[in-house]
């Protein structure tokens, strides 16, 4: 018995690969392509594919904002939960200084701007609220490490982190990306 893909009568025209059309390994295609492998796409990809220009797929969001927003849940996650454990001690803290305690209230509250406004960024909403919130504590830590300074408190290694981490969200939503992301869903900052 003859095996019906090398029979030269076969109705598949006397092909060795099976199926009609098929071309086997190496040959080319009319295109100029190896059999089985398709031509680039022009400009960086197809539909969904990625950007030429840069950055995630149109519709997706890009690392710069998914980073920014997990940053802020955190920062604000830490801040609210080491703030309400400062509050429990406020009458300490305002009868150390009335300002400490005062900074300290809107530290909490700042921190809780951020931990929403993160929250919100990584629902699709704008991330207008999360910005505010880390200029705000940007402003709050400024203010917190002058009056340390004065008083003679010293410089802290938490004091620093107050500035770098609201920074580098403010630096992540500012990036071209992150603006053409929430340009395209018709959001503003």
């Amino acid at each position: 018995m003859t095996n019906p893909s090398f029979d030269k009568n076969s109705p598949q025209g006397g092909q060795p690969y099976g199926a009609p059309g098929q071309q086997p390994y190496g040959q080319q295609q009319p295109h100029g392509q190896p059999y089985g492998q398709q031509p680039p796409a022009p400009y960086g990809g197809g539909f969904g594919g990625p950007s030429p220009y840069g950055g995630a797929p149109a519709g997706q969001r890009p690392g710069q904002v998914t980073a920014a927003a997990v940053i802020g849940v955190v920062i604000g996650g830490l801040g609210s939960l080491f703030g309400l454990l400062a509050i429990l001690g406020i009458g300490l803290l305002f009868a150390l200084s009335p300002l400490l305690g005062l900074f300290t209230l809107l530290a909490v509250a700042t921190a809780v701007v951020v931990l929403v406004g993160g929250i919100q960024v990584l629902t699709g909403k704008g991330p207008r609220l999360l910005l505010l919130g880390s200029y705000a504590s940007i402003g709050i830590q400024l203010l917190t490490l002058v009056i340390s300074l004065a008083v003679g408190g010293g410089f802290e290694f938490s004091a620093l982190l107050g500035f770098v981490l609201p920074g580098l969200i403010v630096f992540l939503l500012q990036q071209p990306q992150a603006k053409q992301y929430f340009a395209s869903r018709g959001l503003s900052y």
